[in-house]
């Protein structure tokens, strides 16, 4: 048992030191080549290490064109935001569990490939199957989405394996897993673009891109990618013979996939999420832990790979440890200080606008309209004894063609004046109010808050608005009349100085401490 627990810490001070420690050009060189020609022997001998680089150069690029987007509402900046925002979380997992597998006959290439073609064909799919199926109501349509995607997912990754012809488990694990990273990418993308507002060039809510961003990157840790992989890993452990078995884990997936997405609300819907989290991660570390130690001991003696690994922690060295709590440092400082980027980019700070949020649709409408008391009458037709106000012919004086009539709606207020095409009198062809305190017509125009829509009057001018799906609230931007968020910009500008130069005194004393050890 004290053995067991030794080689327990010597495994996690062997897998920090690899994590953070500098690596040489031969060792990426190495990750990009395996499976590449006759380099397909043996195994690796590594621990993972590059899924951690991927992680922080992809967040802090994302925070970088956040921040640009922020500060220029330059809509050019808009595909990229919605790329970072996708791979972030995504692409650091895919590498995380292709490092984990130990033999050298699989390319990271090849698999990003099928993450790639595999993801848009299960995507396909999935559409293919949303045509053919109309869901009745919220929980047949969350069966339906968990059956479809489950399905097509699946059908990609098995034929994907008949085809790449690899029989082990783990390598059939992470065929799937790249079939799930691409479907999870598509689909991450397409809620950043849509629900934050970012198909328009009008205005584009960052505080949701971002709540998306995070929502999404964190929630692809435990779903698509996982549930397609042991997909993948029961066809090939069990033989592929034992079709039921296979069956059963995508019953099981889809079982998953129906459990994160119950239309439940409050605490009902959290629980179901984590069950779901929980069952998926414990699944999958299990999956791993059982393909890995059938995989070493295959290709390797586990008892000489651990003592390996118990004599190169008990011979880590000072200077090593003060090394990769350095790096360990840097790095965790520019993941916060990209974080507080992200803040400020999402908190209501600065000159022109502010961001307004109204708790449901009907504040903001009333606050678009002045809090007047108004009404788009659609349905109204034309009305030979109402007044008009303007009348175009088509020859001469004798055919009206375009007529616009003025008059008033009992119990609302304000003169609506209602253009109609003579052609089709049945129905308006545009509404338009005048009230008394404004001495210009205010048009009549459509606004969109999720699958509804609602034609509004704009007597206050909003620079652009926001539904927020998950509430039902809406966030609109108007002009600040003086410099908002002063006390905001101070506490991140603080806590920036703050975490900078308490990593700038770390670093200069972990160099000292350095210099010490190697003159002694």
């Amino acid at each position: 048992m004290k053995v067991k627990g030794s080689l327990t810490r010597a495994r996690i001070t062997f897998f920090f030191k690899e994590t953070f420690r500098a690596h040489s050009k031969s060792e990426y060189r190495e990750v990009f080549t395996r499976g590449i020609g006759e380099d397909k022997r043996g195994i690796t001998g590594s621990m993972p290490w590059l899924y951690v680089r991927a992680f922080f150069v992809l967040f802090i690029l994302f925070t970088v064109n956040v921040l640009i987007l922020r500060f220029t509402e330059n809509p050019f900046y808009v595909p990229t935001v919605t790329l970072f925002g996708g791979v972030t979380f995504s692409i650091p997992l895919f590498v995380l569990l292709y490092e984990l597998y130990p033999k050298r006959d699989l390319n990271v290439f090849k698999l990003f490939s099928l993450l790639v073609i595999g993801g848009t064909a299960a995507g396909i799919l999935a559409q293919l199957g949303f045509s053919l199926i109309d869901s009745v109501n919220g929980w047949s349509k969350v069966i339906l989405s968990g059956v479809t995607e489950e399905v097509a997912k699946a059908a990609v990754a098995l034929c994907a394996i008949v085809i790449m012809k690899n029989k082990n488990a783990y390598a059939c694990f992470l065929i799937g897993v790249s079939v799930g990273a691409g479907f999870s990418i598509i689909e991450d993308m397409g809620y950043i673009f849509y629900y934050s507002d970012m198909s328009t060039s009008q205005f584009i809510d960052i505080r949701n891109t971002v709540y998306l961003f995070l929502d999404r990157g964190l929630s692809s840790l435990c779903t698509h990618i996982l549930w397609t992989g042991i997909i993948g890993w029961a066809y090939a452990f069990f033989n592929s013979r034992y079709n039921a078995i296979t069956l059963l884990f995508m019953v099981y997936s889809t079982g998953l996939h129906i459990l994160w997405n119950l239309p439940l609300d409050g605490w009902m819907s959290v629980t179901g999420r984590v069950l779901s989290a929980l069952l998926t991660l414990a699944t999958n570390v299990a999956v791993i832990s059982k393909s890995q130690f059938s995989t070493l001991a295959d290709e390797f003696d586990i008892t000489r790979l651990n003592d390996e690994i118990m004599q190169e922690a008990t011979k880590l060295s000072e200077r090593m440890r003060f090394t990769n709590a350095a790096n360990l440092t840097f790095a965790l400082t520019c993941t916060l200080l990209s974080a507080i980027m992200l803040a400020l980019c999402c908190l209501p700070i600065g000159i022109d606008k502010t961001t307004v949020r109204y708790a449901t649709c009907d504040e903001f409408v009333s606050a678009l309209q002045g809090g007047y008391n108004l009404t788009a009458d659609w349905g109204r037709k034309y009305d030979p004894d109402c007044k008009n106000a303007e009348v175009r012919y088509l020859d001469g004086e004798t055919t009206p063609s375009y007529v616009i009539q003025e008059t008033q709606i009992q119990g609302f207020d304000g003169t609506y004046f209602f253009d109609y095409y003579m052609s089709d009198p049945d129905r308006p062809y545009s509404i338009s109010v005048e009230l008394d305190e404004i001495p210009m017509r205010i048009p009549c125009v459509e606004y969109k808050f999720g699958d509804t829509s609602r034609w509004i009057f704009e007597v206050n001018d909003f620079h652009g608005y926001t539904f927020n799906q998950n509430d039902g609230s809406v966030s609109a931007v108007t002009d600040a009349e003086s410099f908002e968020g002063y006390d905001l910009l101070i506490a991140l500008v603080s806590a920036a100085v703050g975490v900078a130069g308490g990593c700038a005194v770390i670093l200069v004393s972990f160099t000292i401490k350095l210099r010490r050890a190697k003159n002694e």
